[in-house]
């Protein structure tokens, strides 16, 4: 059979289709329809080469194959175009989406880290109610909270140091009578054990008294009530005076005194009160807790091309026990006028005893 073209495709050349076919004839029709235009299709009459009733040959102009459905535009461009506008959608839509998103985090973020004059963070605006809205929310929750411990904070702190300021005050009256009377009456005429038992009992009241006046510092120095005067001194010099008023302690319990100053003045800015307060807490300490090595050492070594201090004992080290170890407040106090000075300290303790290296990080003024 012969298909013949519509009237628009009256200029094409079509291929003659005979009505008798022989083999040669077939294999050369396949061959020229190949790459020409019409398409040519042959398929078997039957669609079985065993059915033996011949094949059919039907050819299809190009302009129809790529006119299809879409308007002049081919199936393949119009995959595209519709690929293209879906995935372009999509991502205007999750740019919008995790930008807002990402506006609330940094919100978040920026309350978390930027805290007011009491150093505590502020509350946020919450917005929608969604898994973001109910973090802000859990975050401003966790803010007042966190106020609310910041004000019982301050309130207890503020109740304990009147009622150490007021303790201290109050006891330091009846421990001055206490002593003045013991001091009375170790004029009387009395037996070696009751002049044994006053002396330990004044020992103890001393030390009470001590306990109370480091408390009563401690207390003025972490509230922030005293104010150190910084000025440049010759720390040596401080040094050697502090040693001359302890050097009759030291003798009086027996102790090796071995004082190594170098002639060359060490200045560093300090406050000349509170810098002989750091070393009178120091030398108590050897005498109250290192007494059995009957060791004091005072002498200045380079550490780190910087003089520094030296302190020394020969005790059994801090961490041994001892029958006048308490809270720890004298070494409190030394940290506490080492940081308002600007000065650094390094307690090296073993066994056979405890030294005590005192420098300025700020080099030699």
């Amino acid at each position: 059979m012969i298909l013949t073209p519509d009237e628009g495709d009256k200029d094409k050349i079509y291929h003659e289709v005979p009505d008798q076919w022989t083999a040669a004839e077939a294999i050369s029709f396949m061959k020229e329809s190949t790459n020409r235009d019409p398409l040519a299709i042959v398929a078997f009459v039957g669609d079985k080469v065993e059915a033996d009733k011949g094949f059919m040959v039907m050819q299809i102009p190009s302009k129809l194959l790529n006119k299809g459905a879409y308007g002049g535009l081919g199936a393949w461009a119009w995959y595209n175009f519709v690929l293209f506008t879906l995935f372009g959608g999509f991502a205007l839509v999750s740019w919008m989406f995790f930008r807002k998103i990402r506006k609330r985090l940094l919100q978040l973020q920026t309350a978390m880290t930027i805290t007011g004059p009491d150093r505590m963070p502020k509350s946020i605006v919450t917005g929608k109610l969604d898994e973001i809205g109910r973090l802000e929310e859990a975050f401003n929750t966790m803010v007042t909270k966190l106020d609310e411990s910041r004000r019982r904070e301050i309130e207890e702190e503020e109740l304990r140091k009147r009622l150490v300021s007021n303790l201290s005050h109050d006891l330091r009256t009846p421990l001055t009578v206490i002593r003045s009377h013991i001091h009375v009456m170790t004029k009387e005429d009395l037996t070696s054990k009751g002049k044994q038992s006053l002396q330990l009992m004044d020992e103890r009241i001393a030390d009470l008294s001590v306990l109370i006046e480091n408390l009563l510092s401690y207390n003025l120095l972490n509230s922030g009530r005293v104010t150190l005067k910084l000025e440049r001194k010759d720390v040596l010099r401080l040094l050697r005076e502090s040693a001359a008023a302890w050097y009759p302690v030291w003798e009086k319990e027996g102790f090796d005194i071995d004082i190594n100053l170098e002639a060359e003045p060490l200045f560093w800015r300090v406050d000349e009160v509170w810098f002989r307060r750091i070393l009178d807490n120091l030398y108590q300490n050897i005498v109250r807790h290192a007494s059995s090595g009957h060791y004091v050492g005072i002498s200045t070594e380079q550490r780190n091309e910087q003089r520094a201090i030296i302190i020394a004992d020969h005790g059994r080290g801090i961490q041994s026990p001892s029958d006048y170890k308490g809270a720890g407040l004298g070494l409190s106090i030394v940290d506490l006028l080492m940081k308002h000075m600007e000065l650094e300290w390094v307690m090296e303790s073993t066994g056979e005893g405890t030294s005590i290296v005192i420098f300025d990080p700020r080099r030699e003024i």
